[in-house]
């Protein structure tokens, strides 16, 4: 856009803005005038910059056509980028897992609508081409971030979703250890029913006549044949339900 030099133009923003908003409500250019050159910042102005002359009413006139208007389409612009962000509001209320970017993209697409809609403005035909490039190719880069912000998102969902799975799992399998695991009275018992059974009291006998004879009586007691090369099952393998089945109890008679 070509930067306006004229009296109004080099006014500050306030004071320009102040003007923009009294022609918007249809006050009178005799009005305006009396009210503008009146103010001591338009002096400071003009007295720097135009050898103090004051703003004649055909530099308002050059100023409805240029800067004003300028002003009006970018108060039109602001407008729909506020109602696109009240809309990316709502629907954010009802898609809850949408990211900022999702919203900053239909608000950029309100601004590029805005400037796509100025082009019928633009009467050289050179000029308009230009300015509809620019914003194809704005447009495109926004589709691409906007896909590729999609692609991410999707990515995330699927990594959080395999690492619920295998939480639910790791869950599934510490409550089965807790399941299965013992208090210290049952761990007490099983030592006591396995101590309790006959077959491993005899495994622990330290009196055999030879070493021939407690190897023979090995055998027997875990049913080995000659020559196999199973792992033979030891008793203190038994689960808690086996050692108490093969637990013999035999306390003598207490005398009263």
């Amino acid at each position: 856009m070509k930067t306006r030099t004229g009296k109004i133009a080099r006014l500050p923003k306030k004071l320009r803005d102040q003007l923009n908003h009294r022609l918007q409500n249809g006050q009178q250019g005799p009005e305006i005038l009396a009210w503008l050159n009146a103010l001591p910042a338009v002096h400071r102005v003009l007295n720097a910059h135009f050898a103090g002359q004051p703003i004649l009413q055909q530099n308002l006139s050059q100023w409805r056509k240029g800067g004003y208007t300028d002003w009006l389409r970018h108060q039109e612009t602001q407008a729909n980028t506020r109602w696109m962000i009240e809309r990316s509001d709502d629907v954010d209320t009802e898609e809850n897992d949408e990211y900022l970017c999702e919203r900053l993209a239909r608000v950029l697409t309100a601004e590029l609508v805005q400037h796509t809609n100025d082009l019928a403005t633009i009467k050289s035909p050179g000029e308009r081409w230009k300015q509809f490039r620019e914003i194809a190719l704005e447009l495109s880069r926004l589709r691409y971030g906007t896909q590729y912000a999609r692609t991410i998102n999707l990515a995330s969902h699927r990594w959080n979703r395999l690492v619920e799975k295998e939480d639910a799992a790791q869950a599934a399998l510490e409550r089965e250890r807790r399941k299965n695991s013992e208090t210290q009275e049952q761990y007490l018992e099983r030592m006591m029913n396995l101590l309790h059974r006959p077959d491993l009291r005899e495994w622990v006998r330290t009196d055999w006549p030879s070493k021939e004879a407690e190897f023979a009586r090995l055998r027997e007691i875990y049913h080995l044949r000659p020559g196999s090369t199973n792992t033979p099952f030891h008793p203190s393998q038994s689960s808690a339900e086996g050692a108490r089945r093969g637990a013999v109890y035999n306390y003598p008679a207490q005398t009263k």
